[in-house]
């Protein structure tokens, strides 16, 4: 690989890139070979480095942080991987579409980044279908029940164990297959600390638009919370449904209602978070993509007639009858 040999010391290097909090992009484009020889022009090198930003803009047109703090960039001197960094800062949520998008990166190097976290997204995946598979089955089950044939009751029941089995399986596939991202992120989610008051503080006054939003990067307080609250509904729908499963006809009433109640409670809790989480993550992204698309775009202002002539100014023509103004 050009730039890049395959050695233990820098592939440690690139995994310390890719598991802190900042725009990876312009690292993985110095570890890079640079542009491509078949896209330069002879003696090229002496006119520019190969390995500089070519402010194609691609990584700040990509970037989820950008868009929830920018919306949009046009000035080209704004189209670089340095300002990307200086938007970013500490608040890259380590998604890696910089270093995809990236023209400068070479292909090895993507790919390295596109596997780097792929067992975790995985599982957020094996957990997103268990729980669309429990809730939905959960949600049947406790209110249509009677409206269900027999056959079709017990199809969802067992339908609703797999899914639970799923869901609590989740974490221990995380741990077995990347111990190093399971311990990365129960010690990030586990920090809780004064700061974190200040952040839901400062949460609540941003909605009432009497302070900024609090950091948004990776692993900021709210994020925690969202785990904290999964792995404990988790653990108390996991507890409760065995305890149905297996002790449900020699409990006692009481019991029983009890932990049907809990269970209830639990399901609810992260119904609401999930909804929440969806639309945080999902649908405010796809809305602002949506209203980019949609917005008017600026039109182009001629140079007047007066500066023109001021500055030396003509007129190329193009294809199509238009003009381009060219400073002489």
């Amino acid at each position: 690989m050009p730039g890049l040999n395959v050695l233990t010391q820098n592939r440690e290097i690139v995994t310390s890139i890719l598991d802190t909090g900042w725009s990876p992009v312009a690292k993985f484009r110095l570890l890079s070979g640079g542009v491509s020889p078949n896209h330069l022009l002879e003696k090229a090198e002496n006119i520019v480095g190969q390995k500089s930003c070519l402010s194609c803009g691609n990584c700040i047109d990509a970037c989820p942080v950008v868009l929830r703090k920018e919306d949009k960039i046009d000035l080209q001197m704004h189209r670089t991987s340095l300002h990307l960094e200086t938007i970013v800062e500490d608040s890259c949520i380590r998604c890696y579409s910089c270093i995809k998008v990236c023209p400068q990166v070479d292909r090895p190097l993507k790919l390295l980044a596109a596997k780097h976290r792929m067992t975790e997204k995985m599982v957020h995946w094996w957990m997103a279908v268990a729980y669309l598979l429990t809730a939905g089955t959960g949600i049947g089950l406790n209110h249509f029940r009677a409206e269900w044939g027999q056959s079709f009751t017990t199809i969802a029941g067992v339908a609703h164990r797999i899914g639970g089995l799923m869901w609590l399986l989740a974490p221990i596939l995380f741990f077995f297959f990347d111990r190093y991202h399971f311990d990365r992120t129960i010690k990030a989610v586990m920090s809780i600390s004064s700061k974190d008051m200040t952040w839901w503080k400062q949460a609540f006054r941003s909605l009432f638009g009497k302070q900024e939003a609090p950091f948004q990067g990776e692993y900021n307080t709210g994020q925690k919370t969202w785990y904290i609250i999964v792995l404990g509904t988790m653990l108390v729908l996991g507890v409760t449904g065995i305890m149905r499963w297996f002790w449900e006809d020699s409990m006692s009433v009481g019991t029983l209602n009890t932990i049907i109640m809990v269970h209830v409670i639990a399901a609810l809790v992260i119904d609401i978070s999930f909804i929440y989480h969806f639309g945080r993550k999902l649908l405010v992204r796809t809305i602002k993509k949506v209203k980019q698309i949609l917005d008017v775009s600026i039109p182009f202002s001629p140079v007047p007639q007066e500066k023109r002539q001021k500055e030396g100014v003509k007129e190329l023509p193009v294809a199509g009858g238009t003009s381009h103004n060219v400073t002489s």
